[in-house]
């Protein structure tokens, strides 16, 4: 947290087991690098006994590092193993920070982690990755990674869902187009991503979703279409008059 990096050098070389600690919250210091952005760190925590190797390296062939370091073998950290109690692992923390080179130190890793891995909240790297609009991130996971878009959380919401609520174009035209993502699926609320774009006053957005074959007819539980809950009346007039002037009827 400190982002001491030299003292974590030690305390790897004294035990290498230390990389592997929870707190009470079951998180790992591998959680705490990613949360703090420290990819120098990160780099350490996911080789733990390579640091030990240097250390013997640099005592000579007679000498040995103190402690548990006579274990100097490599061993392979499982990334989908290292839970919290929320079911959060290191790669969900990059993924929500927006971290793009700490991402991909824990994707390139042996065993690849599972990038469509769910928390306990049902919401995977590429939910939190769009809901806090880390555009390079969303790019890499669903192009280098094959994050899908289709996997629903605890309230029914797909990254379509949180894309048009956030407001983003890009993030839209990402899930839509490359990771085809569906238009019209309703969460808990019985919102589509339309009705989220709208309710949160993003009319292109919504103009978007539209072209792309969002249906705009579709009603809540209450009976509200997407242009009955516009946040005001100006993006209602905005959403009707852009309708009307690319041909489509309401």
């Amino acid at each position: 947290m400190d982002g001491k990096l030299m003292t974590l050098t030690g305390i790897l070389a004294e035990d290498p087991s230390q990389a592997f600690s929870k707190d009470q919250d079951e998180r790992t210091p591998l959680h705490w690098a990613c949360s703090f952005q420290r990819a120098d760190m990160v780099k350490l925590l996911l080789n733990p006994f390579q640091v030990v190797n240097q250390a013997v390296n640099l005592s000579g062939s007679t000498g040995k590092p103190s402690g548990n370091s006579n274990n100097t073998k490599r061993i392979k950290i499982d990334i989908d193993e290292l839970q919290d109690a929320s079911g959060w692992t290191p790669l969900h923390i990059a993924a929500a920070v927006g971290n793009l080179d700490i991402v991909k130190l824990l994707v390139e890793r042996d065993p690849a982690p599972d990038v469509n891995l769910q928390t306990s909240t049902g919401q995977t790297c590429l939910h939190y990755a769009v809901s806090k609009n880390h555009y390079d991130v969303a790019c890499y996971l669903v192009r280098n990674c094959k994050a899908s878009a289709r996997i629903k959380d605890k309230k029914s919401q797909y990254p379509l869902h949180r894309a048009a609520a956030i407001g983003s174009i890009k993030l839209c035209q990402l899930l839509v187009k490359e990771a085809k993502a569906a238009l019209n699926p309703k969460d808990i609320y019985s919102f589509t991503p339309l009705h989220h774009a709208l309710a949160e006053g993003h009319g292109d957005v919504a103009i978007y979703l539209v072209k792309c074959g969002a249906d705009y007819h579709v009603e809540d539980k209450d009976g509200n279409t997407p242009l009955d809950v516009a946040v005001d009346s100006k993006v209602q007039a905005y959403f009707k008059r852009q309708l009307e002037q690319e041909g489509y009827e309401l």
